[in-house]
C-alpha cells in the first residue's frame, strides 16, 4: 500500500463513526495544538514586535550611534570628524552632524523644558514616518502631542521660546524667541513626544549666533553592529570623542524586553507539552475504541509497519492540522490589531501606545519544528500500544 492510501485509510478508521468520546477527544487535541501554537506565535511575534518598534521609533529621534565631543577643540573641529568617522567603518551608512539646545518652552501661562532639535538632509525622511507636513522656513517647530497639550497649544500657536546664550555650565544671560508650531507630531514613543522638539536650522541660529554642532549621527546598515562600532570609536577616539549605541542610550527599553524573552523556553515548554499528551491521550483512545478494527485489518494482512505509519500519520495530522489552525488564528489576531489597534498600552509603562505584534519566517518554523517534535516523541507509546495489537486479538474482542 502506498503512504497516501495508508493515511486515507487511518484517518477514515479513526474519525469515521466515531463515538462522542473519542470526537471529544479528539477536538481537544485539536484545539489545544491550536490555541498552543497560536499563543506561542504571538508571544514570539509580540517580543519581537516591540524590539523592531521600539528600534524603528527610536531610530526617529536617534541615530544606530550617536557620537559627542569632549572638548571644543574637537566641536570646532565637527566637520573633519564627520568625514573621517565616515570613512571608519565599512558598516556605516551616513554620517551627518546634528545641534541639539535645551531650553524652555511657554505658552499662556505654560512652561515646560524641552530638547531643540535642528533638521538635517540627512533625517527628513523623520517627517514622511511622523505623518507631518516638512517645517516651513523661518522661526517654526514641530511638538509632540503630549507637550503640545500641557502647553495648551494648537497649530499656527506661537510659543516663547527661553534659551541660554552660552556653552553649558558657562554664566550667560537668556535669549528669548518666539516661534511658529507648524505641525503636531505622536510618533507612539511618549518619552520622546513629550520632550523633543522639531525645530528649523534658523531657529537655532536665533538663539545662539556662534553655533557649533553637538555631535555626529551614524547610521549603519545592520542597527545589531551599534554596540561594537560604538566601542570601536570609544578605544580609538576616547580622549576626544563620546561614542553611545541607540541601546546605551536607552537602556531601560531593551533590557525590558531581554528580560522578557528569558522565560520563553518555559512557556514554549510547557504549551508543547500540554498539547502534545493531549494528542497522546487521543491516540490511546483511537487504539481502544478501533482496537478490533485493526486487529480484523492484521488478520486480512495488514503488515506492522503499515498499521505503525497509519498511527504516526494520524497523529502529525492532528497535530499539523492544530497548528495550521493556530498560524490562522495568530494571524489573524495580529491583522486586526494592526488594523483596529485592539489591544492599547500605557505609553508611560510600555513605552509604545498599543501592542506591536511583528512575524518573522523563523517564528513558524520553529513553533512548527516544536509541535513536530514532541509530537513523535510522544508517539512512541502509542506506536508501542499499536505494535501489541495481534490478528488473534480479534477472536477475543469476539
Amino acid at each position: 500500500m502506498t503512504l497516501q492510501q495508508l493515511l486515507r485509510l487511518a484517518w477514515r478508521i479513526f474519525r469515521g463513526r466515531a463515538t462522542r468520546f473519542l470526537s471529544i477527544t479528539h477536538g481537544v487535541a485539536l484545539g489545544s495544538v491550536a490555541l498552543s501554537s497560536a499563543a506561542l506565535l504571538l508571544t514570539l511575534a509580540v517580543l519581537d514586535g516591540f524590539e523592531q518598534t521600539l528600534q524603528e521609533k527610536v531610530a526617529l529621534f536617534v541615530s544606530h550611534v550617536d557620537v559627542r565631543f569632549l572638548s571644543p577643540v574637537a566641536q570646532q573641529s565637527s566637520e573633519r570628524w564627520r568625514q573621517h568617522l565616515a570613512r571608519l567603518n565599512p558598516s556605516i551608512c551616513l554620517a551627518s552632524t546634528y545641534v541639539e539646545l535645551e531650553a524652555l518652552l511657554s505658552h499662556r501661562g505654560n512652561v515646560e523644558a524641552a530638547l531643540l532639535h535642528a533638521d538635517v538632509p540627512a533625517v527628513r525622511s523623520r517627517y514622511q514616518a511622523l505623518n507631518i507636513p516638512e517645517l516651513s522656513a523661518g522661526m517654526s517647530c514641530a511638538l509632540g502631542r503630549p507637550l503640545a497639550e500641557r502647553l495648551g497649544v494648537r497649530r499656527s500657536d506661537t510659543v516663547v521660546v527661553i534659551a541660554s546664550s552660552g556653552s553649558s555650565g558657562a554664566l550667560s544671560t537668556p535669549v528669548i524667541g518666539r516661534i511658529r508650531v507648524d505641525a503636531i507630531y505622536e510618533s507612539g514613543m511618549r518619552q520622546f513626544d513629550e520632550s523633543i522638539v522639531l525645530v528649523t536650522p534658523s531657529v537655532l541660529h536665533r538663539l545662539q549666533h556662534a553655533l557649533l554642532p553637538t555631535g555626529i549621527s551614524l547610521w549603519l546598515d545592520d542597527a545589531r553592529k551599534s554596540q561594537w562600532v560604538a566601542r570601536q570609536i570609544d578605544s580609538l577616539f576616547g580622549a576626544a570623542l563620546y561614542a553611545r549605541s541607540y541601546r546605551d542610550i536607552h537602556p531601560a527599553m531593551f533590557t525590558w524586553i531581554a528580560m522578557q524573552k528569558r522565560p520563553i523556553p518555559i512557556i514554549v515548554g510547557i504549551l508543547s507539552v500540554v498539547a502534545a499528551f493531549n494528542i497522546l491521550t487521543l491516540l490511546f483512545v483511537a487504539l481502544v475504541e478501533r482496537r478490533s478494527t485493526l486487529a480484523t485489518l492484521r488478520m486480512l494482512g495488514l503488515q506492522r509497519k503499515h498499521l505503525l505509519t497509519m498511527v504516526v500519520g494520524y497523529g502529525l495530522a492532528v497535530a499539523i492540522a492544530g497548528y495550521a489552525i493556530g498560524v490562522a488564528i495568530a494571524t489573524g489576531f495580529a491583522s486586526a490589531q494592526r488594523t483596529m489597534g485592539l489591544v492599547r498600552l500605557d505609553a508611560t509603562v510600555y513605552f509604545i501606545d498599543r501592542l506591536p505584534v511583528e512575524f518573522l519566517w523563523w517564528h513558524f518554523a520553529a513553533v512548527g519544528a516544536a509541535v513536530a517534535l514532541l509530537t513523535l516523541g510522544v508517539l512512541v507509546l502509542p506506536v508501542l500500544a499499536a505494535m501489541r495489537i495481534s490478528p488473534l486479538a480479534i477472536i477475543r474482542i469476539r
